[in-house]
């Protein structure tokens, strides 16, 4: 009798809830103004629903909270965009902060190279705290065509003689919208870049390598993107206009390199933006042990 009870229960409940919904097959979307309350039913608000930007739910969900505000252990950051780095009183300032978060050095990879190189390399290492800092050095990839390697590797030469440990950040541009002499977009596995990739191989430093940006941003600008209110809101990110290269072509033409140079050895900057499908991450460092990964801005995706 119980059982009896509350399956009608159930019945009514179910029938209360569906009433005034819109049936939907499976994988079919919603119709527009509803949304989907169970599994193949669609309703729509009794209220006028708010506009994405001014829908601000409070959570009644109450933790301990566990504030950290130093490192347990003393920290590198592989990732450093530090400003100030060229004067005393930058550096002074840089330290500060790191000695309040118990990060112990800081690796810039501002991209610099030649005299900008020189004046950062000599205001670190003429002050008190040039074992707090390391500088990787830059590659302008702006004007890629005949003779541009051998002029590039040359550079990276003298820069890694002057004290840089690295390259980088070579940056989101590379690959996206970066374009060679002739006009064309130079693409991650451009041939012409052979050289420098083997040069690095050849002085033993790292390549720290930003490709791409979250596949989110190579994505129609629509409800079904996780990232539309911050694509709405800052233009610069969406790459999904007619005739830009795709996500996954760029992870291809990335992954080529690390193939093609498993002598070099890269960081892949933000996870490799893989940090959504850790599957294809394990995957990548496996068929690439010439590759690591950094955790920049990707802790929202591992949060999860």
């Amino acid at each position: 009798m119980a059982l009896l009870i509350a399956a009608a229960c159930a019945a009514a409940i179910s029938a209360q809830g569906m009433r005034g919904g819109t049936p939907i097959a499976p994988g079919q979307d919603c119709p527009p103004g509803t949304t989907q309350t169970r599994p193949g039913n669609c309703q729509a608000p009794e209220v006028a629903p708010p506009s994405i930007l001014d829908y601000r739910p409070r959570s009644t969900l109450v933790t301990a909270e566990t504030p950290v505000p130093k490192a347990k252990f003393p920290a590198v950051d592989i990732h450093g965009h530090a400003p100030g780095l060229n004067s005393a009183g930058g550096i002074a300032r840089i330290v500060t902060e790191m000695d309040r978060l118990n990060l112990r050095v800081i690796v810039s990879a501002d991209n610099s190279s030649g005299d900008r190189l020189a004046q950062t390399l000599h205001a670190i290492n003429s002050g008190p705290h040039k074992d707090r800092f390391r500088v990787l050095a830059g590659v302008n990839f702006g004007d890629v065509g005949p003779g541009w390697s051998d002029k590039a590797v040359r550079q990276l030469e003298a820069d890694i003689k002057a004290g840089a440990v690295g390259v980088g950040e070579v940056g989101k541009n590379f690959g996206l919208t970066t374009r060679k002499r002739d006009g064309s977009r130079l693409q991650v596995d451009d041939p012409e870049l052979d050289p420098l990739w083997q040069a690095f191989a050849r002085l033993d430093v790292p390549v720290f390598i930003h490709t791409a940006e979250p596949q989110e941003f190579f994505q129609p600008l629509d409800y079904k993107n996780e990232r539309w209110l911050e694509l709405a809101l800052f233009p610069s990110r969406r790459n999904n206009a007619p005739g830009q290269v795709a996500f996954d072509a760029l992870m291809a033409e990335r992954n080529n390199v690390y193939r093609k140079h498993p002598k070099t050895r890269f960081i892949a900057a933000h996870f490799g933006w893989h940090a959504n499908d850790l599957k294809k991450a394990a995957a990548m460092l496996d068929a690439y042990p010439n590759v690591v990964v950094e955790v920049g801005a990707i802790l929202y995706d591992l949060g999860r």
